[in-house]
């Protein structure tokens, strides 16, 4: 008896099934629905989310006016220590600065000038962060005993992660040598970014130089 409770356990350990490892039986469980849209229009009799269960909806995903992917991404980003809550808070109060610098500048200006001088704080955000992706990397690769930092192209998603990380480790520097706070340095940087200035870009333009300088290593790539 024994010996076929080990072989059953042995069994079940190394079963790659799905529903084993999943802790929403798919029999049971359906996908939230996260577009609000979506959420208002009435079922159908015979949709089974009538008769099935949603799955718990992941916390970057409600439905709610202020989301926005690139913003959920640079909270992540800047998340330290676990403190996503913090991070939360420093990069929303950032956004919350740029729309209270921008509305003055906009208050200041004529109506020729108001027309250009944009309000949103998560199209400056966005735009700043685009301004910031690197085109190309720095990766060591090793050839007879000698690692050579040799320049690779890099997909968008990569892209974006690495102008984030860029501009939160500025950031980080910054406010601990005790200029201001890091919610303060990251609204001008993402100000500054937006107009293809501030040292986020200037970091950028640094690894574009060292990518070229290194550009006889590229054969190494393969």
């Amino acid at each position: 008896m024994s010996k076929k409770l080990a072989n059953f356990a042995q069994k079940r350990w190394i079963s790659s099934s799905h529903n084993c490892f999943n802790m929403y039986d798919p029999r049971v469980f359906r996908e939230p629905v996260s577009n609000v849209q979506e959420l208002r229009k009435p079922l159908d009799v015979d949709d089974e989310r009538n008769f099935l269960f949603l799955k718990a909806m992941k916390s970057d995903a409600t439905p709610v006016f202020y989301r926005d992917s690139v913003i959920d991404k640079l909270i992540r980003v800047c998340t330290k220590d676990g403190e996503k809550e913090t991070s939360r808070k420093n990069v929303l109060s950032a956004l919350e600065t740029i729309k209270r610098r921008q509305y003055k500048a906009w208050a200041k200006a004529n109506d020729e000038e108001k027309k250009s001088i944009e309000l949103d704080p998560f199209v400056i955000a966005r735009k700043g962060i685009k301004n910031c992706h690197p085109l190309m990397k720095l990766q060591g690769v090793t050839r007879g005993g000698t690692t050579y930092q040799v320049p690779f192209p890099i997909e968008e998603p990569e892209a974006e992660f690495r102008a984030m990380k860029m501009m939160r480790d500025i950031c980080r520097v910054r406010a601990k040598h005790g200029e201001t706070h890091f919610r303060d340095i990251l609204a001008t940087e993402l100000l500054a970014a937006s107009q293809n200035e501030g040292s986020t870009i200037t970091a950028k333009q640094e690894l574009h130089k060292t990518c070229e300088a290194n550009r006889a290593y590229a054969h190494y790539r393969a």
